[in-house]
């Protein structure tokens, strides 16, 4: 076994016990589950899609945007906690190869990503079955496969990012503030409104394209908002492995 896998194996073993990974997950699957119920109960009123439509239906399947937000969150803590916590002394002082915790960081990061999607998305999509039988319905629409495997490309990636963010400021407190309020209100609420063309670019906007509904003939613009998702990816991970070579870890 390399050095990467063992030291993979134990960042992931890390994770699985952390309580804040532990409890990110449980509020993950809790906001789904109610998000879903609240669609059921809001279907067909006030201009909303009935039940058992393709719409109403893609709109419950919208649990993507929870999934990523909690990677970002999850990312940062697994680096920058370590820097709050001390432990990157004795991390390094085991290992010295700083890129080799980097990598193994990342790809734990990106595992958890899965479980977290995995578990989020499959209890959801549980609980629309289970209110869709409920009211006579029993079919999903086409696109659901697409939209769970953008949610998992789109949480791995906000994983790594947050990976990343936590390494560069070595500070869970600032990245995640500054992470969330970049992504939900900078994003979101300012430059979506004023410059919505360029906003579909930024990190929240290719996001949303990889976790809506699949639009017919739109399968490049999908493509391309994966392909910009995962620059961003890059850019910030050799930011952070950057950090993490030249800076003293004391």
């Amino acid at each position: 076994m390399t050095a990467i896998a063992r030291l993979t194996r134990a960042e992931v073993r890390k994770l699985a016990t952390t309580r804040a990974f532990l409890i990110t997950v449980a509020i993950a699957i809790g906001l789904a589950v109610i998000a879903v119920l609240v669609d059921v109960a809001e279907a067909g009123k006030n201009q909303a899609p009935a039940l058992g439509t393709a719409a109403s239906t893609y709109n419950m399947l919208k649990l993507g945007g929870v999934c990523s937000v909690a990677m970002l969150i999850v990312g940062i803590i697994a680096s920058g906690g370590e820097y709050r916590h001390k432990t990157i002394i004795s991390a390094t002082l085991i290992t010295p190869r700083r890129s080799a915790q980097v990598a193994a960081k990342t790809i734990a990061a990106a595992i958890a990503a899965v479980v977290l999607t995995g578990l989020t998305f499959g209890l959801g999509l549980a609980t629309i079955v289970a209110e869709l039988h409920a009211h006579g319905f029993g079919q999903l629409p086409p696109g659901t496969t697409r939209m769970v495997a953008g949610s998992v490309i789109a949480a791995v990636l906000f994983g790594v990012i947050g990976v990343a963010l936590g390494y560069i400021t070595r500070s869970t407190t600032a990245a995640v503030v500054g992470a969330v309020g970049w992504v939900l209100f900078v994003e979101l609420a300012i430059l979506n409104t004023l410059v919505p063309r360029q906003a579909k670019w930024l990190l929240s906007g290719t996001a949303q394209t990889l976790t809506n509904p699949p639009v017919p003939g739109h399968a490049p613009a999908t493509a391309a908002a994966a392909a910009v998702l995962a620059a961003y990816t890059v850019a910030l991970l050799i930011a952070g492995w950057q950090v993490v070579l030249r800076r003293d870890v004391t």
